[in-house]
């Protein structure tokens, strides 16, 4: 039978074929100096999204005899077909590249999967939440029915067991049909910044954001007439709640309902799950780059040596040929491979950082003397140098090294964005028993929606074949191995801020 999601994949791998295709077309029928093959990376990027992809590798492989097939077909026009020829192989490593990088990744975000289902901490958690579930509704049932002898005992038994249920690590709400608060524990207390005694018969819409009210009170009432008496932890997915201060927040619910004399009472166990997801989000980080890592390792090898090789070959070339054009074509390979050769380099540095030869330093004069090597640019684009030195700068214990690549790429960076002039204010001083550096600039700044991914490896804002976006990962990787902070405060079109804090040198003596 032809399902929906079976004809979806039949759309997707026909809609892949057709637009393969009509680049492969567009390619033989384009001058060989228009990097048309690129457009490959389309239907490229849309198989290895895909979840019912398999072999992620048979697309490149299909790629790169389209692009050699194209090379051949294509009209020859102005450029040399040497030239030509080395660009595309260029590209097809591309390709390659970055299919084993989206491959990786699915990997990575598997073991996620199966490291978060592991956890016996979690399965803990849930028969401590369960226990505390029941306990509230038992102190419920008994209160409603206190006029009888059986009742009053069962309240006994509830006050008895009160401890627990407040000291229980989730929160635990109930409400009744018209969805107001009758059960708030000390869990609950703490995950919404609000006492019991301000949210005892305030309706739950107080603690959930008001985009997803309508939806969450249409829910309730749903499994109300369902019959289901509980619902388990994570069957409802991730919620979103909403802290006193207005924090939203994730957390995991587990929903469950009980009658009485024809009324019912809802008891939602909340699980709050912002440290759980930072905890996630740190451990892609670390697995991404454990495999950019390897990645780096794998290509100094597998891509340095041919690079050296094409490099070495088309020097000889231009020294042996006395026509412009041609030694115009090898100047290009030759600076392209140079290019590929220098992200190579902080590939290796990134990935393979030197040991740490920290010992006492003069943080002020480490910054000035790499100011030296600056002032013919800043002279030249017309950039105006403010230096802010405390009187009494503290020392740190750092490598000499690291604390000079790290003022030479952020100032690099602070350059860049004053194409047309402007101020850069470089500053050391005293700062809560810490040392802090600072480097500001009056240029373009960082849009807001992404300043927080600047120190993700590979991402940048400068335009393609000017920055590899590593700069920045290298240097939150020194200062974090310093025991030291890095933070970035940006506006556009006034600026942006870079502060550092290392600790400060304590003698022994």
């Amino acid at each position: 039978m032809n399902s929906p999601a079976n004809r979806i994949i039949s759309f997707e791998a026909g809609f892949v074929l057709i637009l393969t295709v009509g680049i492969f077309i567009l390619d033989m029928v384009t001058s060989l100096g228009w990097a048309v093959w690129l457009l490959y990376l389309i239907p490229l990027t849309l198989i290895l999204q895909s979840s019912s992809a398999g072999d992620p590798y048979y697309f490149p492989a299909i790629a790169t005899i389209l692009v050699a097939v194209g090379w051949w077909i294509s009209p020859r026009g102005d450029i040399d077909p040497i030239e030509a020829l080395i660009n595309r192989l260029m590209g097809i490593g591309a390709l390659w590249i970055f299919t084993w990088m989206m491959a990786r990744q699915k990997q990575v975000q598997a073991k996620l999967i199966g490291v978060e289902s592991a956890r016996s901490q979690a399965e803990v958690l849930r028969e401590e939440a369960v226990k505390a579930r029941e306990l509230a509704e038992a102190s419920l049932t008994s209160a409603v029915h206190r006029e009888s002898q059986a009742s009053r005992k069962l309240l006994v038994s509830s006050l008895r067991l009160q401890g627990i249920v407040q000291s229980a690590m989730d929160a635990i709400l109930t409400v009744d049909e018209q969805q107001h608060v009758l059960l708030f524990n000390d869990a609950a207390e703490r995950m919404f910044g609000c006492s019991s005694q301000e949210a005892l018969g305030q309706p739950l819409d107080r603690f959930i954001p008001s985009r997803y009210r309508e939806a969450h009170r249409q829910h309730i009432q749903r499994f109300g007439r369902s019959g289901v008496t509980s619902r388990k932890m994570g069957a409802l997915g991730t919620v979103t709640g909403l802290r006193a201060g207005g924090e939203e927040f994730p957390a995991e619910a587990a929903i469950s309902q009980i009658t009485v004399e024809g009324q019912k009472f809802y008891t939602v166990i909340l699980r709050d799950l912002t440290e759980r997801k930072r905890i996630e989000e740190q451990l892609r980080r670390t697995e991404r780059i454990a495999e950019l890592g390897t990645l780096a390792s794998g290509m100094a090898h597998e891509i340095g040596t041919p690079m050296n090789v094409i490099l070495g070959r088309a020097e000889y070339l231009m020294q042996r040929t006395q026509e412009e054009q041609l030694k115009k074509g090898f100047q290009t390979i030759i600076s392209q491979v140079e290019r590929i050769t220098r992200v190579m380099n902080q590939l290796l540095a990134f990935a393979r950082r030197k040991p740490v030869e920290r010992r006492v330093l003069d943080l002020q004069k480490t910054v000035e003397d790499n100011l030296e090597i600056f002032e013919e640019r800043l002279a030249r684009n017309r950039i105006i140098l403010e230096r802010s030195f405390a009187a009494s700068c503290p020392s740190v214990f750092a490598d000499a090294d690291q604390m000079s690549q790290v003022v030479i790429n952020l100032v690099m960076n602070a350059l860049d964005a004053m194409p047309d002039g402007g101020s850069l204010r470089v500053g050391v001083s005293p700062h809560d028993g810490l040392a802090r550096l600072t480097i500001a600039d009056s240029g373009l700044g960082i849009p807001r929606d992404v300043v927080d991914k600047i120190f993700d490896p590979f991402f940048t804002t400068k335009e393609f074949g000017k920055g590899t976006g590593l700069g920045l990962t290298v240097v939150k990787g020194i200062i974090e191995e310093h025991l030291g902070t890095i933070a970035v405060e940006s506006e556009p079109g006034k600026g942006t801020t870079f502060t550092i804090d290392l600790p400060v040198y304590q003698s022994n003596s």
